[in-house]
């Protein structure tokens, strides 16, 4: 009984730990980028040695890989969240659009170095990132779709590849939080979510037939 519960606080304690690493090098690589930072400067940080460091992460990759894809998984799950309390299709179209610009202008820095991931880092040791990145993204387009399928069943959307309709949702939001990103300080991210949503639902057409 006392073995189990030495096991359970040194769980609790690294994993406490592994958290304050995460912590600190997120803050360091969205500062620096990833071959600017270094494992010294991250272990400085979190208050261990070099070689403590490597206890918990074999190398820069394997840390830089952990801290992006908690990050990515939370964002996901954030959105998730706020999209499953809104009760109507067009509630959870707009809580859908707003919880992915929030998270943006909460996590500037982060998302920033998450769009510029893949123009530096190519190397085999990354590609399980990569995976894990494309495949939240993946994951993240068929939730899309269920609930714009959803829509179509209740004649709220009109019948069009709800595929082909998550697509292109996500590409305009996409395409919004990249602009912004390049120039954050125009205006608040936020105050573009009407904008979407009318472009998206009601589309740019002056007439019905084009």
């Amino acid at each position: 009984m006392k073995d189990d519960a030495k096991l359970q606080r040194k769980e609790k304690e690294f994993r406490f730990r592994r958290a304050e690493i995460l912590e600190q090098a997120e803050r360091i690589f969205t500062a620096k980028g990833f071959h600017e930072t270094t494992m010294a400067e991250i272990a400085g940080s979190s208050g261990f040695s070099t070689g403590n460091l490597y206890r918990f992460f074999s190398g820069k990759e394997e840390l830089y890989s952990a801290m992006v894809m908690e990050k990515v998984t939370v964002m996901y799950a954030q959105i998730a969240d706020a999209v499953s309390r809104d009760e109507n299709v067009h509630g959870k179209i707009r809580a859908l659009v707003r919880s992915h610009f929030d998270y943006v202008e909460n996590h500037t820095d982060f998302y920033r170095l998450l769009i510029g991931h893949e123009s530096g880092l190519r190397t085999e040791g990354l590609k399980k990132l990569r995976e894990h990145i494309l495949d939240e993204h993946r994951k993240h387009i068929d939730d899309i779709e269920d609930l714009l399928r959803e829509g179509i069943r209740g004649k709220v959307l009109r019948a069009l590849d709800p595929k082909s309709m998550a697509i292109a949702l996500i590409g305009i939001v996409a395409y919004f939080k990249y602009a912004w990103i390049m120039n954050p300080e125009s205006t608040s991210l936020s105050e573009k979510v009407d904008h979407v949503l009318d472009v998206y639902l009601r589309g740019v057409a002056k007439d019905k037939e084009f």
